[in-house]
């Protein structure tokens, strides 16, 4: 069953151009800055601004006149928005019009709405009738009732001094857009290369579109006390990709985090998620890791790089998620070979990529021996095993976790204290290689 509700006589509410400014954070909200005309008369008025995201923060609206001056007395932020039942409770003891199958009229005063049936007292007759939903075709009303709104809106109650347009800055937060990276990286291990191209996924789900508007990001923590509660459903959205001429975000840090720049203004479409490059694709100096850790089978395959300029990169790294391809070399097609979440990221901090765990290498952890020396020490003799069944020379780092106060004794390989409770021991294992590291620790609790 489908009917519609006719208005009437229509409460206009003010629609505006403006020029935005939104600065997008990754936490899910937004900064938007507007520059605006108002037009108001003299005196003691009301004013409605219903080009705003349904997301407002109606609390953090700052109003600036960048001229000649007025004062606001009051805001309301009105959400009561204007529905078929909720517009029917409100004309319950008046006249409407209802027009049925068969182009039948009824005229009368709403008596009662329910889910199936509208009930009037018919206006000639004064018979009470039944009106079955699926047999409507359309309801008139005279208007629409007073308190409610077509789109979210803030109503202003303001003085001015005289009549006329008003430049103002508006700007407010709002949640509903947020922002994420994904890195497409293509590895290299015969020449130790990663080349690194950067997509900026931004997504508008905040009811408002933003068009010609300057855009920044700004990367990192910040934070933002968050309502416990959605209060909003979002519709789903479309793809849209830039093309190979797309502008470029400048970067610069900004107070303890990254602020992006886009270099041209860019229209962000409602209900829509927009990708545009970060930065020119990069190659940087790589290297294969492959890590144990000890009690486990598995090893893990690993890429290390160095986020420096000399190395090839050198810039802030927003946090995203980091894929990683590989070129098969029989058809000259790349292959997915891993995937991985990635920290803001510094310049000149070490990087480490999981692709997976290596197919052809394995561990295994054995104790030998265990001694109480006392109530409080203890020695472990301890053996791991390393088996590279690969047709191609691998490192293995082995990572060991230790409590208390240890000593290492009778290590077959040197190792490298990493921090107070971690110790690495690296071997190079030749195609086919099996070898076994042992050592004793005593431990101290």
């Amino acid at each position: 069953m489908k009917f519609k509700i006719i208005i009437l006589t229509l409460f206009l509410i003010t629609c505006l151009n403006a020029k935005d400014q939104v600065t997008i954070y990754n936490e899910n909200f937004s900064l938007v800055r507007s520059t605006i005309d108002i037009t108001l008369s003299k005196g003691i008025q009301s004013y409605y601004m219903d080009d705003i995201p349904t997301t407002i923060e109606a609390n953090s609206v700052i109003i600036k006149p960048l001229k000649s001056k007025f004062e606001i007395f009051s805001q309301n932020y009105e959400y009561d928005l204007a529905n078929t039942s909720k517009i029917l409770e409100k004309y319950i003891g008046k006249n409407i019009e209802i027009i049925a199958e068969d182009d039948v009229k009824f005229n009368g005063k709403l008596q009662f709405n329910d889910s199936s049936t509208i009930g009037i007292i018919e206006n000639n007759t004064n018979k009470l009738i039944l009106i079955q939903r699926d047999e409507i075709r359309n309801i008139s009303l005279a208007e629409l009732p007073k308190n409610f709104f077509l789109k979210p809106t803030l109503h202003w109650r303001l003085n001015a001094t005289k009549a006329g347009k008003f430049p103002i800055d508006f700007s407010y937060m709002c949640t509903g857009m947020k922002w994420d990276v994904t890195y497409n990286t293509v590895w290299n291990e015969d020449i130790g290369k990663l080349e690194i191209n950067s997509w900026v996924t931004i997504i508008n789900k905040t009811g408002k579109a933003f068009i010609d508007t300057k855009l920044k990001l700004i990367a990192g923590d910040v934070q933002k006390i968050h309502d416990e509660i959605e209060r909003h459903s979002y519709a789903k959205f479309a793809i849209e990709k830039v093309t190979a001429a797309a502008p470029d975000f400048e970067e610069k840090a900004f107070h303890d985090f990254h602020m992006y720049t886009l270099s041209e203004n860019v229209n962000i479409n409602n209900n829509q998620t927009k990708q545009l490059r970060l930065f020119p694709t990069k190659t940087v100096n790589a290297e294969s890791r492959y890590e144990y850790i000890t009690g486990y089978t598995d090893i893990k395959s690993m890429i290390k790089f160095i986020n420096s300029k000399k190395e090839g990169l050198g810039i802030p790294l927003p946090k995203g998620v980091v894929k990683i391809y590989k070129k098969d070399d029989a058809d000259n097609e790349l292959e997915f070979i891993g995937e991985n979440k990635l920290d803001h990221t510094a310049k000149d901090e070490e990087v480490l990529l999981t692709t997976g765990n290596a197919f052809d290498l394995v561990g295994e952890t054995l104790t030998m021996e265990r001694r109480t020396i006392s109530k409080r020490i203890i020695e472990r003799d301890m053996k791991v095993t390393l088996k590279n069944r690969s047709g191609k020379i691998k490192t293995i780092n082995v990572l060991h976790n230790l409590y208390g106060d240890w000593k290492i004794m009778k290590n077959s390989l040197s190792f490298k204290k990493k921090s107070a409770s971690l110790i690495e021991f690296e071997k190079e294992l030749k195609p086919d290689e099996v070898y076994k590291l042992t050592w004793t620790e005593r431990i101290e609790s």
